[in-house]
């Protein structure tokens, strides 16, 4: 592989690494926790919106872990196939 490729792929990783370590803090849903307890927040429609909302993000975070964990493996197991 070239030298350009490793520096790419290492900006990518680093850079994702960073985005997951910073959204992984939690303070903006820190914040959504204060707001809803308004009174008058949530009528039928935002509570809806708002849960879907939600299980979106949860499933997304879900996955993101799942394939955190198959390129994980999937990555050892080429450099064990080439060594």
């Amino acid at each position: 592989m070239p030298d350009t490729h490793i520096i790419e792929l290492d900006k990518k990783i680093t850079a994702l690494s960073d985005a997951l370590a910073h959204l992984g803090h939690g303070t903006s849903l820190k914040e959504l926790l204060k707001i809803i307890r308004f009174p008058g927040y949530t009528t039928p429609a935002e509570f809806a919106l708002t849960v879907a909302i939600l299980d979106s993000m949860q499933a997304q975070v879900k996955t993101l872990a799942t394939l955190e964990t198959h390129l994980l493996s999937a990555s050892k197991l080429v450099v064990q196939n080439k060594g």
